[in-house]
């Protein structure tokens, strides 16, 4: 009886934690509070489902899973050394820790209805997203959801980085979902959807990574649908695209404008005042000193700031939490050992992705990755937490189960 019980407590809470990941893939874009006790949920669902031996196969077998719980290692390793208070590594280690939702999410299984689900209530929830952001373009609510958002900038839920960066994934993901839906008018339903959120990205919220971002992935589905003549063909079709946008969009024209102006202004001897570009530069400039001063093992995990202000309060310039690009901050706290990991973790993906049997769900998986790989070039995407959860989740779902399916194949 005891056993019975044992087995059923188990079998609930692996059928618990499959909806944990589908209520994650809904509250991401939206809500940072129920994020977390979901996140609290899942984990104890993952210890309360048992299965250890199992667990342990199936992350042995899986490159990401490993590659993952190598950067993470590596990433605690790092707090054992350099110039960060004993508070400031432990901080720095627990917003890291998201990184081990990927080898957590593969060593259960995610099987692929779970996986289609969360990804269908990832779609509903950036819908919701988009059609709120165009209502308040258009000026029907009276103001944004988060400060510094109205009709001018109609992020909702997120500022507008965050905002422009899922709607550029949602772009892919409601491209997707036309592609794979049999019913005619559903299919023109996400295709409209996908149009909008290109628009909304290019030609109204402000934000300038998911320019890029959205450029990236156009790149990735022009090529994985066209082969090699798609990346010509994305070529063209981005800079028709950009420069419409550039010159109907106002928002658009002002955003690019003043990155160029800002970018051919920037002197790395003049402390820069409110200008995000300028900023973004005199904190790429002072952080290579920091790696060109402890190139292989970094200033430590939560060291950054320590190092960054004794170069920075002589010339009285601004302390920043962090370089705004993962790959600098990587590499300043845990040397270029960290920035190898977190490249082969990406290339992992990579090949997983390439490996797995449905086209559609491997231009999804590798589009996670160009999000994620092209947005840490402007901001620490492993440190904010919804672009941060939004990759270690969806990770863990699309690479869950590719081991199998490689020994299927074989």
């Amino acid at each position: 009886m005891m056993s019975w019980s044992r087995e059923r407590i188990q079998k609930e809470a692996r059928r618990a934690a499959g909806w944990t990941t589908t209520a994650l893939g809904f509250t991401i874009p939206m809500w940072v509070v129920a994020d977390g006790i979901l996140v609290v949920l899942l984990v104890a669902c993952w210890l309360a489902s048992g299965e250890w031996r199992e667990r342990a196969r199936r992350v042995a077998a899986s490159p990401v899973a490993l590659s993952a719980l190598l950067l993470f290692g590596w990433l605690l390793a790092g707090s054992l050394w350099g110039l960060g208070s004993l508070d400031e590594r432990m901080l720095a280690v627990k917003k890291y820790a998201d990184l081990l939702l990927i080898p957590l999410l593969i060593s259960m299984a995610i099987d692929a209805h779970e996986r289609n689900r969360a990804l269908l209530v990832l779609g509903t929830s950036l819908v919701v997203t988009l059609v709120l952001s165009l209502l308040l373009g258009l000026g029907v609510p009276p103001t944004g959801w988060i400060i510094g958002c109205d009709s001018s900038n109609p992020c909702v839920f997120k500022k507008h980085t965050t905002h422009n960066v899922l709607m550029a994934f949602g772009t892919l993901l409601f491209s997707v979902m036309a592609w794979k839906s049999r019913d005619q008018w559903v299919r023109w339903g996400w295709g409209l959807a996908s149009l909008l959120a290109a628009g909304n990205v290019l030609l109204m919220v402000h934000g300038r990574t998911g320019y890029v971002v959205l450029a990236g992935l156009a790149i990735l589905a022009f090529y994985v649908t066209l082969g090699w003549r798609g990346i010509l063909a994305a070529i063209v079709a981005l800079s028709v695209s950009f420069s419409a946008a550039y010159q109907v969009s106002p928002s658009f024209h002002e955003r690019v404008s003043l990155a160029v102006a800002s970018a051919t202004l920037w002197n790395p001897k003049v402390a820069v005042v409110e200008d995000p570009v300028g900023w973004r530069l005199e904190f790429y400039y002072h952080t290579v000193e920091i790696i060109q001063d402890h190139p292989l093992l970094g200033v430590g995990t939560g060291g950054f700031v320590q190092a960054y202000r004794e170069r920075a309060q002589q010339a009285g310039m601004t302390v920043p939490p962090h370089p705004h690009n993962q790959y600098l901050f990587i590499m300043a706290q845990v040397g270029v050992v960290g920035l190898g990991l977190l490249l082969w973790l990406f290339v992992q993906q990579w090949r997983s992705a390439s490996l797995a049997g449905d086209e559609t769900y491997g231009l999804l998986a590798k589009g996670l990755v160009v999000t994620i790989a092209v947005g840490c070039l402007f901001n620490p995407f492993l440190v904010d937490h919804t672009e941060k959860l939004f990759y270690c989740l969806f990770s863990g779902l699309m690479c869950s189960g590719s081991d199998s399916q490689l020994e299927t194949k074989a």
